[in-house]
């Protein structure tokens, strides 16, 4: 499912460049109405293994807006999408908004309206474009050190692969009869972004990829995103 989200400012909103945290804590704070299903997804999530996966994604804040040193200046409005394969996740958040308003920061904005989609996936091949950079990456179980993977690398569609896997199985409790395949679409060369999140650094790739596989499964990655951190604000996807 999808939440749309369109935000009326009566005054300037002044975020820092690196904003995703601040969104998700928006999303935590709303769905705080129901404590247990908030505790479980912030602190246990659904789990595949040693892994867990919140399985909510959500886009960039989309509006008129300038940037101005390390902040990022929103004017006049500013709309956001969410989605989530959890009907309840989304309705909550629905009701959240329009009833409680959002904050930012010591301000409350309540001029807010919302629309749920329920769009799904029907084909078993997609040719998709990013709408919020991809995050690959594998960390070593001893020393801890992290590598983030390009396109460029097989490791790229091999842990998007597996991650999808793991994702539906933590998700529906079986494992999938079969892998989703990704490739690079030939027309567009990846842009690489690096970004900080909560005082680390992270690694992503926009760019344009085909998606193959059994529509159940591509529908599934349309709602919880491509690669890791999805609930971080990276992975979500539009078919082009």
């Amino acid at each position: 499912m999808q939440l749309y989200v369109h935000i009326e400012l009566d005054e300037p909103l002044v975020l820092p460049i690196n904003y995703n945290h601040i969104i998700q804590a928006v999303i935590y704070r709303t769905l705080s109405v129901m404590p247990d299903y908030t505790d479980f997804l912030h602190n246990r999530g659904y789990s595949s293994g040693h892994r867990q996966y919140k399985m909510f994604q959500f886009s960039q804040l989309k509006g008129k807006y300038r940037i101005k040193e390390k902040s990022i200046i929103f004017y006049s409005f500013i709309e956001l999408e969410i989605r989530s394969p959890e009907p309840l996740l989304i309705q909550l958040l629905d009701g959240g908004f329009r009833y409680g308003g959002i904050t930012f920061g010591q301000k409350n904005y309540k001029n807010i309206s919302t629309k749920i989609n329920d769009f799904t996936v029907e084909k078993e091949e997609l040719i998709v474009k990013t709408v919020t950079p991809i995050v690959v990456y594998s960390t070593d179980s001893t020393t801890k050190y992290t590598v983030y993977y390009s396109p460029e690398d097989i490791e790229f569609y091999e842990e998007i692969q597996n991650n999808a896997y793991r994702k539906y199985q933590a998700y529906y409790g079986v494992e999938p009869d079969s892998y989703v395949e990704i490739e690079e679409a030939g027309d567009m060369t990846a842009k690489k972004l690096v970004t900080k999140y909560q005082g680390s650094y992270i690694e992503a790739w926009y760019g344009n990829f085909i998606l193959s596989g059994k529509r159940k499964y591509l529908d599934f990655l349309y709602q919880t995103g491509l690669g890791s951190k999805n609930s971080q604000g990276f992975g979500m996807f539009n078919i082009i």
